[in-house]
């Protein structure tokens, strides 16, 4: 059997890889689109795709599974547990914006044509700003858990 504190440390693990990969993605994005003049943004589109497949997914699995897992150990009731429903409330929200909107921009992104500077701008800032938004959604999310 699994300890409660193993399930804790998986699920500060999730979490940290979660939010540390979507508020890096953000910040090295937007640096490296500025310098799209000098390096072609598609190859930078290609490595965010992959890295937020891997970490966010990744993250976000673990952050899902363990969260569970802590749940049942303490045999806490969903509803009645207004922190709880927040954060997963949060999670859900942001996961949603992820699939909805990110995935598929990061998708358009890394096959948009080199040429193509008027679509890559309605793209890239759509993507940024649901994306800063899907972040402070977790961030909140993430406060109302720790702050609990």
């Amino acid at each position: 059997m699994v300890e409660l504190s193993t399930w804790r440390a998986l699920h500060v693990l999730g979490a940290v890889l979660l939010v540390g990969n979507v508020t890096v993605t953000g910040f090295w994005a937007g640096f490296l689109y500025a310098q799209r003049a000098a390096l072609p943004f598609r190859p930078v589109a290609r490595a965010i795709l992959w890295t937020d497949l891997l970490f966010t997914t990744g993250g976000a699995a673990l952050l899902t599974f363990s969260g569970i897992q802590l749940i049942l150990a303490r045999a806490l009731p969903f509803w009645g547990t207004p922190w709880l429903v927040k954060g997963v409330a949060s999670l859900g929200l942001a996961t949603l914006l992820w699939l909805v909107v990110l995935i598929p921009d990061q998708f358009r992104l890394e096959r948009m044509a080199a040429d193509d500077s008027a679509g890559l701008r309605r793209v890239f800032l759509r993507w940024s700003v649901v994306g800063w938004v899907s972040t402070a959604i977790l961030f909140h999310g993430l406060w109302v858990m720790v702050r609990k």
